[in-house]
């Protein structure tokens, strides 16, 4: 059984979209046997708060999970920085996925230089459709996390993310999202995602 702490700061709208997705996989993280041991949404998502949960060692938590905005240096919430260099060395020794933007360009080989693990996120902007009305992305961009709740590798999920966000493609090019106001927009932004994606660190490590 591992540890999953959960980061959601959902301070606008789009932050409110991530951090939805982070919450609806709470039962999966429990189905799977796993335990949610720190859930930081919204307020609750401070500097002190996230400085705590990302101290692994003392919680025994084995996977971090941030869901909001990010850019090369630092993951934030509510006009604050939540993880940066200067922190992301308490999780050293888990596994990081980041569904933000731009993290794993800078912070993501700070982090792995500290001794996190591994560093699951996009090396530029992350984008989607506003709300995923079509149920495209969100499927796509938590692919790899629920890979890692199956017992697979973090390669393994970003594998699954790059076919999830493939499927988004599919769906609006030919699919029955083609001809439709979000088609264009729907598979450029997931064609953007998957040449973004990056992982940095094990390719082997699981929780």
């Amino acid at each position: 059984m591992a540890d999953f702490v959960l980061i959601r700061p959902a301070n606008d709208a789009a932050a409110i979209d991530l951090s939805n997705w982070g919450g609806n996989l709470r039962s999966d993280i429990v189905s799977a046997g796993h335990a949610v041991r720190t859930d930081l949404y919204a307020a609750a998502a401070t500097r002190l708060s996230v400085d705590l949960a990302l101290s692994v060692r003392a919680l025994g938590a084995r996977c971090v999970l941030f869901f909001g905005h990010g850019n090369y240096v630092e993951l934030s919430g509510a006009s604050s920085v939540l993880v940066d260099n200067a922190n992301i060395g308490r999780a050293s020794g888990s596994i990081f996925v980041a569904i933000a933007c731009s993290s794993a360009n800078v912070l993501g080989p700070d982090a792995i230089n500290q001794g996190v693990v591994a560093y699951l996120g996009f090396t530029d902007r992350f984008a989607w459709v506003a709300r995923d009305p079509d149920r495209q992305f969100e499927p796509a961009a938590t692919a790899g996390i629920r890979e890692l709740l199956a017992g697979k590798t973090i390669d393994d999920g970003k594998l699954a993310m790059e076919n999830g966000f493939q499927s988004a493609i599919r769906f609006y090019q030919a699919g029955a999202g083609s001809g439709t106001p979000n088609s264009t927009f729907g598979w450029l932004t997931a064609f953007w995602d998957i040449g973004h994606l990056a992982l940095i660190g094990s390719k082997t490590a699981t929780v």
